[in-house]
Order: C-alpha cells, then sequence, then structure tokens
C-alpha cells in the first residue's frame, strides 16, 4: 500500500511538472505578444494590452480558475480540467511576464530609440537590434521570480479536479490520515522550484558575459 501511495505521488508531481510545462508556455507567448502591443505606436493595441494586464493583475487566480472551469461551459466551451487549469495560469502569468519584459524594455534609454527612429528603423529592427538585447539582461532576474511563483500557484488546479501534488497529497492523508504527505508535496515544490532558480542564474550570468 505504502508504495502504491509513492507511485500516486510520483503520478502528481508529473502532472504539475505538465501543467507548469504548457501553462508557462501560454503565458510566455501571450507576455510577449502583450508586451509588444503595449510598446507599439498604437493607442488601440497599447489600451488593449494595459486593460488586459490590469483585470489579470486585480483578479485573484482562484476567481479566474473558477470562472473558466465552470463560467466558460455554461457559455458552451467545453474543457478537460486539465485545460482549464493551463488555461487559466497562462492568462494569469501572461501578464506579469508582459510587465516585466516593458519594464525591461522601459530600462532602454529612450535616446538610443529616437535615434534610430531617426535613421529610419522599423519598430520591429529597433526592437530586434536596440531594445531586445539591452533589455534582457534586466528582464531575466523578473522572469526567474515569476517563473518560480507560477509552478508554486499551479498548486490552485487542486480546486478543479486536477491530481497534482497537492490534490494527490490532499487524497491520500484522507485514505491514510498521515499529514506526512503534505511535508512531501512541499519538498516536492523545492525539488521543482530551486532548479528553476538555479536555470535562470545561469542564464543571467551567461547574458551578463555575452554583454
Amino acid at each position: 500500500m505504502f508504495w502504491d501511495y509513492v507511485f500516486r505521488f510520483i503520478q502528481g508531481i508529473g502532472v504539475t511538472l505538465e501543467l507548469s510545462f504548457w501553462s508557462i508556455l501560454i503565458a510566455f507567448v501571450a507576455g510577449v505578444v502583450l508586451a509588444i502591443m503595449r510598446i507599439c505606436p498604437s493607442p488601440p493595441l497599447n489600451f488593449f494590452a494595459w486593460c488586459y494586464v490590469e483585470a489579470m493583475r486585480a483578479t485573484p487566480i482562484l476567481a479566474l480558475l473558477v470562472l473558466i472551469v465552470w463560467g466558460l461551459p455554461k457559455l458552451g466551451f467545453m474543457y478537460s480540467e486539465f485545460a482549464s487549469a493551463v488555461l487559466a495560469l497562462g492568462l494569469y502569468t501572461a501578464a506579469w511576464i508582459a510587465e516585466a519584459i516593458r519594464a525591461g524594455v522601459g530600462s532602454v534609454g529612450t535616446g538610443q530609440v529616437e535615434a534610430a527612429r531617426s535613421l529610419g528603423m522599423s519598430f520591429a529592427r529597433i526592437l530586434r537590434t536596440i531594445v531586445i538585447p539591452q533589455a534582457v539582461r534586466s528582464v531575466v532576474p523578473s522572469l526567474s521570480g515569476i517563473i518560480i511563483v507560477h509552478i508554486k500557484t499551479t498548486s490552485v488546479a487542486a480546486v478543479a479536479g486536477v491530481l497534482e501534488i497537492t490534490a494527490t497529497s490532499q487524497i491520500i492523508n484522507v485514505e491514510t490520515a498521515q499529514w506526512l504527505w503534505f511535508l512531501g508535496a512541499a519538498a516536492s515544490y523545492l525539488v521543482l522550484t530551486i532548479p528553476t532558480g538555479w536555470i535562470f542564474n545561469m542564464i543571467e550570468k551567461r547574458v551578463v558575459f555575452a554583454q
């Protein structure tokens, strides 16, 4: 019985990893798009991105998850609990990634951008050759914190019935009356987040060395 519980617990860790991967992928793609919309010379796109970012940052992730899991099916959009959790986590974290990228872009001197414009460079070329290479250095530490928090935030998926680490620990605790499984859950999150921090530290050092 013990090894059966261990196997189920390992499965929960696998679900958390899968949940984190897909939701972070969505968050990065959406975050980059939103960041570009925030800084591009188009007032409608600026306004839309600003509204999205502010709405997401003002909405608790649990409320967003409940809305997507039980609200969207009422409108005819049917998804699995796992897909709903991925969507909610991805859309939520995208706002924070967008702000981190925008802040990194804002750290680049406006004089360089104005000089590039005076030379007739396009907005896309300015981003690619001037802004992004310099903004990466300040963005990496912020992204590290966002991703680490995101991995821990995946625990809210337990509310939707996704059998990730937290949900699995709770079920096993009910069946065995052994609260030590929650210590295993805490240790599992440490195992996932600490190496993530190391990876981003290495990326940051490489970026600084390259510049």
